[in-house]
């Protein structure tokens, strides 16, 4: 068989959050209703801790054999953030970097919670328990399950198994690094990182953590609105397009949205034109529209002044670096380049400020201090908006 399609992966996102609210036996029942597919009977409820200060218990998620033409394949379902429970939020704040199960480093708090239920997910696999190696191992997860999802599948890549991954408005895992040993593990078959466009949980946490893989197998669903919406990160909101497509479709449009916002801005590839219609666009207070547009200028500029070397430059397509990195990267490795280029620079400086709500007023010497201070606030922003969008989970 193949990959999974984008309806059942959205169903498998939904059913992990089942994971918490029943116990072993009452989920298996719960389960052979909502996904038939499932060999319930050899179902585990994976049993994981989460908290930044202290560890508390709860199901995050489960592991079981699917059925039919499909019945030596392994499906790993994991569950995002209870908004009710402190210890989740912790997880998700606990931000600090720590070596991951790859060997490279990682989000603290996802990685503590990978851990507390990793040697299930082992046990479940042995040949002498399962009676078989898995063909496919399809690691699934929603929001923060998006971030586990991810973990899994790295490491079961890592053990030799053929693992898929299937993440759905997941954050950002590890750094460069870990994004890049991770994009070598999994081929363009294997990866599926659905973010919608005015999700803001996937666009945290920022730099130096970046997606992974960031090279290929990014399907970006359009956000329906213009601005930057906390409600889409809800399965039921924001991910629901998924339902009854192909991949082939999602990718289609995927590319569909990065082309159309290039010829609007750049038509004819003119840059100068571009940085003034960024500033001319009519819906500005966080808009996504704008946000997008602006991380195509500063790739654009960066182009322009020779950072063809830069990763953002490099993986701009795949959506998978937004404008916080690319302005980091230019603060930390490209600013010094930008002397000549003043008139771009500040253009971008005051297109952030709109998105903020904010007057970029008149600024003699575009320094490091000011697009930093800058960033910062735009990260803050789409930083309270993500956490709103997580409590809205439930």
């Amino acid at each position: 068989m193949s990959e999974l399609s984008p309806t059942k992966a959205l169903s498998f996102a939904t059913a992990a959050y089942d994971a918490k609210d029943y116990d072993l036996s009452d989920l298996r029942g719960v389960l052979a209703v909502s996904c038939p597919e499932i060999d319930t009977q050899s179902l585990v409820r994976l049993n994981g801790t989460a908290g930044m200060f202290s560890d508390v218990q709860s199901g995050f998620g489960f592991i079981a054999r699917l059925k039919g033409a499909r019945s030596r394949e392994i499906l790993i379902a994991s569950r995002g953030t209870d908004p009710g429970r402190a210890s989740d939020i912790g997880t998700d704040l606990n931000a600090l970097l720590v070596q991951g199960p790859t060997g490279q480093r990682i989000h603290k708090g996802f990685n503590s919670t990978f851990k507390s239920y990793v040697q299930q997910i082992d046990a479940f696999l042995k040949p002498q328990t399962l009676g078989f190696k898995p063909s496919a191992i399809h690691c699934v997860g929603h929001s923060l399950g998006g971030a586990l999802a991810n973990l899994n599948a790295a490491a079961c890549a890592e053990l030799g198994y053929n693992a898929y991954m299937y993440t759905l408005a997941a954050p950002r895992v590890g750094t460069l690094p870990y994004a890049e040993h991770v994009s070598k593990k999994f081929n363009s078959a294997h990866t599926y990182r659905i973010a919608n466009a005015s999700d803001p949980v996937t666009m945290v946490s920022c730099y130096p953590f970046i997606h992974a893989p960031y090279q290929r197998g990014t399907y970006l669903l359009n956000g329906g609105t213009l601005i930057v919406n906390p409600a889409n990160h809800l399965l039921g909101v924001g991910y629901q397009s998924l339902s009854g497509k192909s991949w082939a479709q999602l990718k289609a449009e995927s590319d569909g949205q990065i082309k159309l916002l290039e010829q609007t801005l750049f038509p004819g590839n003119n840059f100068g034109i571009g940085v003034d219609k960024m500033l001319s666009m009519p819906v500005m207070h966080f808009s996504a529209t704008l946000l997008r547009s602006i991380n195509l200028a500063i790739n654009k500029l960066l182009q322009k002044i020779g950072a063809h070397n830069l990763m953002c430059v490099n993986h701009f397509s795949t959506g998978a670096f937004t404008t916080l990195d690319q302005l980091a990267e230019m603060l930390v490795r490209a600013a010094t380049a930008c002397i000549d280029h003043a008139k771009e620079v500040y253009s971008m400086y005051a297109a952030v400020m709109q998105f903020l709500g904010r007057k970029a007023g008149n600024v003699t010497g575009m320094t490091v201090a000011l697009l930093r201070w800058a960033f910062n606030l735009m990260y803050s922003s789409l930083l309270g908006m993500a956490s709103l969008a997580v409590r809205r989970l439930h």
